[in-house]
């Protein structure tokens, strides 16, 4: 799977079935040792009045339910979430 392939897709909360949102930017992190994919990194920037806040959103590939034509089914509970602000 290319990342290209990845972009575009809705992200859909497993466990209650709402939009988290469309996937505009990712990265995915690979095992350089297994040659895998190991994580699915998102990174979302939102302004908070005069400072721009940072959320990386890690989802561990393993814990990726389905990936299908349109939707990337994922548990934000299992999500690694890392804020900072700038």
């Amino acid at each position: 799977m290319r990342l290209s392939e990845i972009l575009g897709k809705e992200l859909i909360d497993y466990t209650k079935g709402e939009k988290l949102g469309v996937l505009s930017y990712a990265e995915f992190i690979i095992d350089e040792n297994a040659g895998y994919i190991d994580t699915l990194e998102i990174p979302l920037t939102q302004w908070n009045g005069l400072r721009k806040r940072k959320t990386i959103i890690q989802f561990r590939w393993n814990k990726i339910y389905r990936v299908g034509e349109e939707t990337i089914l994922v548990d934000p509970s299992e999500a690694d979430v890392q804020s900072e602000y700038k």
